[in-house]
């Protein structure tokens, strides 16, 4: 799309690039989705980068006026020179992006694993409970019911031994997953900005 916008805001067209950025774990497991946006303004068909809050600035001043048709052919035509620039200054940002996260997906990963081991600790607490608590009156239950009773038991306790292991393994396959977060780029969108000057010159 192309749009105007007010001359004091720029000089010269710009445009901006939108892409979906999302960032696996090592088991191929989604762990961040976000839309982000990357630009730069264009000077005799050239294009120039903008830093992420100069790109922010231009797009929140867009006004919702459409430049008029021989700036968008104009536009069209220069698209070949800048399509390339463009994609790679998403990338970057990408790359920045995805660099910005990994404080937040390494605490993530520690949230996670003390969830997962807080939960596991609790049903370790849960089985113990149940198997100290003293059976009344046995003497009036059936011999099928002392059985059932001696295999709950027994299920209980193979599952208290089987806490510590799990515990070790979802650790490990939660540290796997969050270890090298790989980026991914799916460019969605494209806006030119165009000052109102430049559109009524056209």
């Amino acid at each position: 799309t192309a749009r105007l916008v007010s001359d004091n805001v720029l000089t010269t067209p710009a445009v901006i690039a939108h892409g979906r950025l999302v960032v696996l774990g090592g088991d191929n497991q989604r762990l961040h989705e976000e839309v982000i946006m990357a630009g730069g303004v264009l000077r005799e068909g050239r294009f120039a980068r903008m830093n992420v809050g100069e790109t922010k600035s231009a797009l929140d001043a867009a006004l919702p006026d459409p430049a008029p048709g021989p700036v968008c052919k104009r536009l069209q035509e220069l698209w070949p020179t800048i399509a390339a620039p463009l994609l790679q200054s998403l990338e970057a940002r990408m790359t920045d992006r995805t660099k910005g996260l990994e404080k937040y997906l390494v605490e993530r990963a520690d949230q996670e694993v003390e969830n997962m081991t807080a939960i596991l600790r609790e049903l370790e607490k849960t089985i113990r409970a149940q198997l100290d608590e003293p059976t009344s009156q046995m003497e009036f239950w059936t011999a099928p019911e002392r059985e059932q009773l001696e295999l709950n038991m027994q299920s209980l306790r193979q599952r208290l031994t089987q806490i510590p292991g799990e515990i070790e393994r979802e650790t490990a396959n939660l540290r796997a997953r969050y270890r090298k977060p790989t980026p991914r780029l799916f460019p969605v969108t494209v806006t030119f900005l165009v000052p109102r000057r430049t559109a009524a010159d056209a």
